[in-house]
């Protein structure tokens, strides 16, 4: 693909605004009064609104099928989603009207509009969800390569008192590597990693790590392109001479719509490739400090879930989380899947598993802070985080707790709660 069709900024006007002026002006050329071969005025007025009927009713039930029927977002949709698939379906109803009994021209505008229609479509509702920054990326053309590391580089210096080199970079690097699962048997995609400026030096500074975790359906990807985290990182590292955590995104997933709940279980064993693989991993590629204090889990949806899941019950390793709109537990589809696909068939063991009903058997977690976030406007979730953090309060965590106006459930929230998190945990981290 074309570097520059690559980096057009789908989510941005000067793309969105030509798309839709475009599908408009093909769709009023479409409904003029023009009569083709065989065709009455009114007869054909008849046609077309029926097809831009029959169209609008099929892409409203499209978005009521997968999102509220099937939920493979795990989120409602919201009225810019279902206006957006109501108005692409009846251009593209429309435009197969105009295929039928109707001059050459007219059928060339119809067959350039169907595509039209739905690129209007998608930008839209991609702009109401924050999910693709550029055009590369909805086809994997991200740009990111894997990543150059040193793991004879270790950080040996501690942060205080550390000065930077007159040759480290401005800003952070972002690139993949594979993290294999030699104990879990884990098998995911490659893990998203930033490494601030600080960490590409020579003799780098024993440096925070953020494990953090997309949300389901997604990938590793997703922090940094939807939550937009490497701009972030980059902007806190500018002001502690070039520190900020390493960030370490592996994949909890394994595909784009599997949920194996961040639990070890018959969907594999995620808990272990998260505790034990990925951490050695860090430990023997990465400069980072062995401090749990400078271990933070941190997700957004399903993964804000798994970043609490891992801070309460592996509280040894991880000693703060940002966790951007979870849910109260590991959840698959209905509780009673869960417990099939998850806990092999024991309730006890699902209960057990719950977040709240760990720190309710931990009883008490000494220096350990959590930064939670929510939607003002999230119907499904927003009473979540609420909940856990008045038990997190209970059990001695520090906590930070943010309702973002204005936001619902999708990755607007988890830009927002990501950068809410790193400024409430920056003190934590304790960087110069």
């Amino acid at each position: 693909m074309p570097t520059w069709l690559s980096d057009l900024p789908i989510e941005r006007e000067q793309v969105l605004v030509p798309v839709y002026v475009v599908a408009a002006v093909l769709v009023l050329v479409l409904i003029t009064p023009r009569p083709g071969a065989g065709w009455r005025l009114r007869t054909r007025a008849g046609v077309l609104a029926a097809g831009a009927g029959v169209g609008a009713v099929i892409g409203w039930l499209a978005v009521y099928v997968v999102v509220d029927v099937q939920d493979l977002f795990g989120a409602p949709a919201s009225d810019v989603i279902r206006a957006a698939a109501t108005a692409g379906g009846a251009g593209i109803g429309l435009a197969v009207v105009n295929l039928f009994r109707s001059r050459w021209w007219r059928k060339v505008v119809a067959v350039i509009a169907i595509p039209a229609c739905i690129a209007a479509a998608g930008v839209m509702i991609n702009r109401d969800v924050a999910y693709y920054p550029r055009f590369g990326d909805v086809f994997g053309d991200t740009g990111v390569k894997t990543l150059a590391i040193d793991p004879d580089g270790a950080g040996s210096h501690s942060l205080k008192g550390w000065s930077p080199p007159a040759d480290m970079p401005t800003t952070g690097q972002v690139g993949t590597r594979t993290i294999p699962g030699t104990v879990s048997g884990w098998k995911g995609r490659d893990a998203w990693i930033y490494l601030p400026p600080a960490a590409l030096v020579k003799n780098p500074p024993k440096l925070p790590v953020v494990v953090a975790f997309s949300g389901e359906p997604g990938g590793p990807s997703d922090v940094f392109l939807a939550g937009g985290l490497q701009t972030q990182l980059d902007a806190l590292a500018a002001h502690h001479k070039g520190i900020a955590p390493i960030v370490v995104v592996p994949d909890q997933l394994g595909s784009y719509s599997a949920n194996p709940m961040c639990v070890n279980s018959k969907l594999g064993n995620v808990a272990t490739y998260v505790t034990v693989d990925v951490r050695d991993w860090i430990l023997q590629n990465l400069p980072v400090s062995t401090n749990r204090l400078s271990w933070t889990a941190a997700g957004f949806s399903e993964g804000a879930t798994c970043a609490v899941q891992f801070v309460t019950q592996y509280h040894a390793i991880f000693g703060s989380a940002i966790a951007v709109s979870p849910e109260l537990g590991p959840l698959n589809g209905s509780v009673a899947h869960t417990i099939k696909v998850g806990f092999h068939g024991s309730r006890k063991d699902y209960l057990a598993a719950q977040p709240i009903a760990i720190m309710k058997r931990i009883k008490h977690y000494p220096a350990t802070s959590v930064a939670f976030s929510v939607g003002a406007d999230d119907k499904r979730y927003g009473a979540d985080a609420g909940l856990l953090a008045a038990e997190a309060r209970k059990v001695g965590i520090e906590v930070h707790l943010k309702v973002l106006e204005g936001l619902g459930h999708n990755w607007n929230t988890g830009a927002a709660g990501l950068a809410y998190g790193l400024d409430a945990l920056t003190g934590w981290w304790k960087l110069p």
